[in-house]
C-alpha cells in the first residue's frame, strides 16, 4: 500500500540523509525511501539545499524529490 504525502509540495529542504543512502529526511520531518539507483545521487545532497516534490509514473516509487540546488532528482516513496 502506498502511503500519500499530504504536505506541500515547494519549500522543503534536506534535513539528513540515512548512513545507507536509502533514505531522505526533509526539514518538516517527512522520510522518504529513495529508489537504491539513486544512493551515489543523494549520498552527495547537503543539508538545507531546497527540495521540491513532485509526482512520479512509477506506482512504486510514486514521488520525485528535485533537489533545486544541484539539479537533480530521484526517485522516492513517502515512508512517514
Amino acid at each position: 500500500m502506498t502511503v500519500t504525502y499530504e504536505g506541500g509540495s515547494r519549500g522543503h529542504s534536506v534535513d539528513s540523509i540515512d548512513s545507507a543512502n536509502s533514505m531522505v529526511i526533509l526539514e518538516d520531518r517527512s522520510q522518504w525511501h529513495v529508489y537504491e539507483g539513486f544512493a551515489d545521487v543523494i549520498s552527495r545532497w547537503q543539508e538545507g539545499e531546497m527540495v521540491t516534490i513532485k509526482s512520479n509514473r512509477d506506482p512504486e516509487f510514486p514521488y520525485k524529490l528535485v533537489n533545486v540546488h544541484q539539479n537533480q532528482s530521484v526517485e522516492a516513496r513517502y515512508v512517514a
